[in-house]
């Protein structure tokens, strides 16, 4: 894989940093499926009468199954292994944890990635948070994008706007609608994520669920089917283009005190203007 530099510039201060370049999903990419019992295979009928981990498979094997069939090569990597004994098998590597918060995620999500690294992270976490906050989720953004500048690794997180419950939870539509305006700005400011609709796109139905939170087969299916597209649009190109800036000052400064990016495509760098809080100091 090629290795390119490129240059920040952070109010005159030029820092060196690492981009990885051209790894198509066709190279057998390293796809890390991220979140709680959504992502693992759970239901609440497991809570009395579990299922062995071994069939556990969410929408992991029908992802699978549909870039095999494709004609991709795919990875799956994470350090819990939960759907062995499915037919058709599929590769069960994952980091589905069932009941953790996004805000739970976030503390581990680094210790994930050095363990185990990813091309792609496919995030969908926050059923679990009870709130419309997406402060959870723009932690484990955080601690992807220092694991990133950390490890000299790029990632891509596909970030899923989640599925709601099956009989509608207002506080997920407010949590998606918070997400995507997070989203959106991080991108804007050169953060690698790629935006998928799993709440309307998947078109999930009441008929699509095991109980009120989870999916069955046939809802799961149509998560993979919204994960494959999205897939399938990265394998189009380079995962890390060239021509477009991957770093970002949320890496360096906390977001909280940064007042304004500019970000410069001619020149390739990126500027930003920060205030450190009861310093008085501004860069």
């Amino acid at each position: 894989m090629d290795i390119m530099r490129v240059g920040k510039r952070c109010r005159g201060v030029m820092l060196s940093l690492m981009v990885l370049a051209t790894a198509t999903i066709a190279d057998e990419m390293k796809i890390m499926p991220l979140g709680d019992s959504i992502t693992y295979g759970d239901s609440f009928a497991d809570n009395e009468n579990p299922r062995p981990e071994s069939a556990r498979h969410a929408y992991r094997n029908y992802l699978y199954y549909d870039l095999q069939d494709a004609g991709y090569e795919a990875d799956f990597v994470g350090s819990v292994r939960a759907g062995d004994s499915v037919s058709p098998p599929f590769d069960p590597d994952n980091e589905g944890h069932p009941g953790w918060t996004s805000y739970r995620i976030a503390d581990h999500v680094e210790d994930f990635l050095n363990e185990n690294h990813a091309d792609v992270v496919l995030l969908h976490a926050g059923t679990n948070d009870h709130s419309d906050s997406i402060h959870g989720i723009e932690n484990i953004l955080g601690w992807i994008d220092y694991y990133e500048v950390k490890a000299h690794k790029k990632v891509t997180v596909v970030l899923a706007q989640i599925i709601n419950r099956q009989e509608n939870d207002t506080s997920i539509n407010k949590f998606n609608a918070n997400l995507i305006k997070m989203a959106n700005q991080r991108i804007a400011a050169g953060d690698d994520i790629v935006m998928v609709n799993m709440e309307n796109d998947a078109g999930l139905n009441s008929h699509d669920y095991a109980d009120l939170t989870h999916p069955n087969s046939s809802g799961y299916n149509k998560m993979a089917s919204v994960w494959f597209k999205a897939l399938i649009k990265l394998g189009d190109k380079p995962l890390v283009d060239n021509e477009v800036l991957r770093e970002y000052p949320y890496t360096l400064v906390n977001q909280d005190s940064i007042e304004h990016i500019y970000v410069d495509v001619e020149n390739k760098s990126v500027s930003f203007l920060a205030d450190i809080p009861e310093s008085g100091i501004k860069f």
